[in-house]
């Protein structure tokens, strides 16, 4: 089984202690970070994490564990569209 696959099904976690530390699991890969949002794909969609002063302390792309620590004020998952011809989506 290649990585991406073994990644694709690996269990997504998240704890987040008093808005101020976070552990995530099943992190596939971070699209963009700054000290205010963190854009991630996980095992569950999109994930877009928006704070103050955060920082990436631990990221661990064999294992999928993403370490935050700042001011979080927002989480925000999305699914990823799927991509089907006009018919299906019409179908649904």
């Amino acid at each position: 089984m290649a990585k991406t696959e073994a990644l694709s099904q690996t269990r997504h976690t998240l704890v987040l202690e008093n808005r101020e530390r976070m552990d995530l699991g099943g992190v596939q890969e971070v699209s963009a970070f700054s000290d205010t949002a963190v854009s991630l794909k996980t095992s569950c969609g999109a994930l877009l994490i928006q704070g103050r002063g955060l920082n990436i302390s631990r990221l661990n792309t064999d294992t999928g564990e993403l370490h935050i620590s700042g001011e979080v004020t927002m989480l925000k998952y999305s699914k990823e569209k799927r991509r089907g011809s006009l018919l299906e989506g019409l179908f649904k």
